[in-house]
């Protein structure tokens, strides 16, 4: 009866935390990327307007709209919901800004809305619209900072809210003025959160922990990866995920005088990653597995090791009843069957 008593001590915890854990890892892994890169170029989709505000200052724009074509302007940008915004730098050039309508709307759609510094009211910006640096601009602007300051023409920090693709294509020069296309340099810290474990007196909290850190190659592109027949995935497949999941990136852009190209700092929930290189035609996929959940996280090793000390101590408590027989089981052994 004691021997059954001590299996009975071990297989229940472990019959509840195998079944636990089976029902955990067959939900999405949560995880989180941060990519810090030397590029050319890098775009995204807008998903929320309000957080892609992108700030103008002593710049000239090209649009549709003849009042404001090939002026200088300071002010702010604010692009439409699923416009797609295209920063790019090529070497020590200047900064160009595009900002193209919705795919779903016509090429004359409203991009974004133009708010100048003035307070003359918003301006609806229709078409594809081009901003870029100019020095005409900022030897004309009345917003010229003193000599003391030499970085006053650099461009603020530009926003990054939506579906984000880094670098592009490798393509060759077609003109003297080459368009930003090439990711110079990068790297990408991918990091995944923790299974809370209960009970919480344990202390074994979701955490972020990480996986691997991976250096981008010159001439690739980085983006969410998208299979080429997209399906919607079975009821019970977004219930796991979440309905209200959307995929998202966000970070910053910024121009530095003494680098080429633009600095970007992203991070994205994305849990898959596809990073396209040249002469492959397929991209290499980036995520967490559930394989890596199940032997990299930090919650469940502990546990893990929880269960291997409480085996081990049931298995030293059934060798010393085994070797040394006590006399309360001898008297046990005795009594009439």
């Amino acid at each position: 009866m004691l021997h059954l008593a001590l299996v009975a001590v071990l297989a229940v915890p472990t019959i509840l935390f195998v079944g636990w854990v089976l029902n955990a890892i067959n939900s999405r892994v949560q995880s989180v990327s941060q990519v810090s890169a030397l590029t050319e170029r890098v775009e995204f989709e807008v998903t929320q307007p309000g957080l892609a505000a992108v700030p103008v200052r002593q710049m000239r724009i090209a649009t549709g709209d003849r009042a404001l074509d090939g002026r200088c302007i300071d002010g702010l940008i604010l692009p439409v919901l699923k416009a797609n915004v295209i920063y790019g730098r090529v070497g020590y050039g200047p900064l160009s800004i595009r900002i193209v309508p919705p795919d779903t709307g016509p090429q004359s759609a409203i991009s974004a809305e133009y708010e100048p510094d003035s307070h003359s009211g918003a301006l609806a910006l229709k078409g594809s619209t081009y901003i870029e640096t100019d020095e005409s601009c900022a030897q004309g602007s009345a917003r010229k900072q003193p000599p003391a300051n030499p970085l006053s023409s650099v461009p603020m920090p530009l926003p990054i809210w939506g579906k984000a693709r880094v670098g592009s294509e490798f393509k060759g020069m077609k003109s003297p003025d080459p368009d930003p296309t090439l990711l110079l340099s990068g790297q990408i810290t991918v990091s995944a959160r923790a299974l809370e474990i209960p009970p919480r007196f344990l202390g074994l909290r979701a955490t972020l922990y990480p996986v691997t850190v991976l250096d981008l190659p010159v001439g690739s592109r980085l983006e969410t990866y998208a299979p080429q027949k997209e399906s919607p995935p079975p009821d019970d497949q977004q219930e796991k995920d979440g309905a209200g999941f959307v995929a998202n990136w966000w970070g910053a852009v910024y121009v530095d005088s003494e680098k080429p190209a633009l600095d970007v700092e992203l991070a994205t929930d994305t849990p898959k990653l596809a990073l396209y290189r040249p002469n492959l035609g397929e991209p290499d996929i980036i995520e967490v597995t559930r394989l890596n959940q199940l032997f990299e996280d930090p919650n469940l090793i502990k546990a893990f090791k929880m269960l291997a000390a409480l085996g081990t101590l049931i298995a030293l408590c059934w060798w010393v009843l085994d070797a040394f027989p006590f006399a309360w089981l001898k008297d046990e052994e005795s009594l009439p069957k």
